[in-house]
């Protein structure tokens, strides 16, 4: 049976296997687009909202990004927490990478602490959409349900709405803040990073 079979129903997802299946989710999302006869931007874009650029999913989409050959495609990324740093520093080389390239790669981080209280999630193109856990939790390492769900207008624009309100009061990151990484200086105000707990502290919320 295949991954996306079912792909309506939450799926329990060791945390080990979160990447892997991120990635598949994509590769089927561009396998979908290659076949599109003059896709509109709107379909060409992956959106993600992501706890930070550890996340399995945001280490999916890098690839993804480092890779992209299709013309045309926009990568929209939001991060609640900028760190940590080497990771932080491979989306930042990107970032730079991108503007001698056919991809359009944006990165933003969030700037009030109550998009931790949201869940990650991440939109491709009009008809494919993600959801995983809340960003109190760590998803390095915890299993968790995740949504996957392929062919649905639907689902995809109400998420797509969540990210277009958060998206724009994101602060966009640069090439000063690519130098400020590779020196390890702290990128995230402290009152967001305050809100996240570490791996080592409890979490604070249940899944909403």
């Amino acid at each position: 049976m295949s991954f996306f079979d079912n792909a309506r129903h939450s799926k329990f997802i060791k945390y080990a296997e979160k990447q892997e299946n991120a990635s598949r989710f994509i590769g089927f999302f561009f396998d979908r687009l290659s076949v599109a006869k003059e896709p509109t931007p709107a379909q060409s874009t992956i959106s993600l909202i992501a706890r930070s650029p550890a996340s399995p999913v945001a280490r999916a989409v890098l690839a993804a990004a480092s890779e992209c050959q299709a013309p045309g495609v926009r990568f929209e990324v939001l991060f609640c927490r900028a760190e940590p740093a080497e990771q932080m520093s491979q989306w930042l080389e990107l970032v730079a990478q991108a503007a001698a390239s056919n991809t359009v790669l944006q990165l933003r981080r969030a700037c009030h602490p109550a998009i931790a209280d949201a869940h990650e999630q991440m939109v491709l193109g009009t008809n494919f959409s993600w959801l995983g856990d809340s960003m109190r939790r760590d998803p390095e390492t915890r299993d968790a349900f995740e949504t996957f769900e392929c062919l649905n207008p639907a689902v995809a624009q109400r998420i797509d709405r969540t990210f277009q309100v958060i998206w724009p009061k994101g602060e966009k990151l640069t090439a000063v803040h690519r130098v400020m990484a590779a020196s390890g200086t702290e990128l995230l105000p402290a009152g967001v990073l305050n809100v996240l707990p570490g791996t080592q502290g409890p979490s604070a919320s249940t899944r909403h």
